[in-house]
């Protein structure tokens, strides 16, 4: 197991453990290592142990018990939605499932939140969706700079789709996006294929064609999922450590 390095501490403690339950080293119920077992073997403190398996609790990963320890949970009570078990899971042994659930989900909600936002959206709306698609332009194949505005894009959509139910879920768009991007930050076709079919969507809406919208979405989410195949297909797994 490798030491943990000072910097990022926290957060290293937090990864290195969830990595290792969310990769199946640890099976729910199984419980995990002594406290100081651990510690020895991250080369951490107990405070930033502790803090670490209190964040892990809040992902429904670990449950703690008095004088029995800190065990996995069952799967079911697992948070899927949360950024890092989503990181996780598409970096792990199970990445191509993981990432037929993430595009699922897209697909369940995103062609309808588009549809319904070329019916809905606003005047404002729209000028925050062409906003965001501009600076898409601007980024070109420049992959850290087209990431903050495809979020802003896909949220604005979602917000004008006047579902308040869809709206809940935006910040779990949010984070199956910012999780997919970094799997398809290099894709082979580049971001500029993209950026015609994100403008087919933001041409749509204005438009105000519920089905052209719905379709043209269909469209972007299967692209983003072909080159994400094609991302993890390349990325070489990094070893587990616990």
């Amino acid at each position: 197991m490798r030491k943990i390095v000072r910097r990022g501490l926290h957060e290293r403690v937090v990864e290195e453990v969830g990595k290792s339950i969310v990769g199946g080293d640890f099976a729910p119920g199984d419980p995990l290592p002594s406290e100081a077992s651990l510690c020895e073997r991250l080369g951490v403190s107990r405070t930033a142990l502790r803090e670490a398996l209190r964040v892990l609790a809040a992902k429904g990963l670990v449950d703690a018990k008095p004088k029995i320890g800190t065990s996995v949970t069952p799967r079911d009570r697992w948070n899927f939605l949360d950024a890092d078990v989503l990181s996780w899971r598409l970096g792990g042994a199970q990445s191509e499932h993981a990432l037929a659930e993430l595009y699922e989900l897209r697909r369940l909600i995103e062609p309808i939140a588009a549809s319904l936002a070329a019916s809905n959206a606003s005047h404002s709306d729209i000028e925050s969706m062409r906003t965001a698609f501009n600076e898409m332009q601007a980024a070109g194949d420049d992959g850290e700079l087209f990431a903050e505005p495809d979020l802003r894009f896909h949220r604005a959509i979602i917000a004008a789709s006047g579902n308040q139910m869809f709206s809940s879920l935006a910040h779990v768009i949010s984070a199956a996006l910012s999780v997919n991007f970094n799997f398809v930050r290099n894709a082979p076709r580049g971001h500029i294929q993209s950026i015609a079919t994100h403008g087919k969507v933001l041409d749509a809406i204005s438009a105000r064609n519920p089905d052209a919208a719905r379709r043209a979405m269909q469209a972007v989410i299967e692209m983003s999922q072909q080159d994400a195949r094609e991302a993890i297909q390349r990325a070489c797994d990094s070893p587990r450590s616990l």
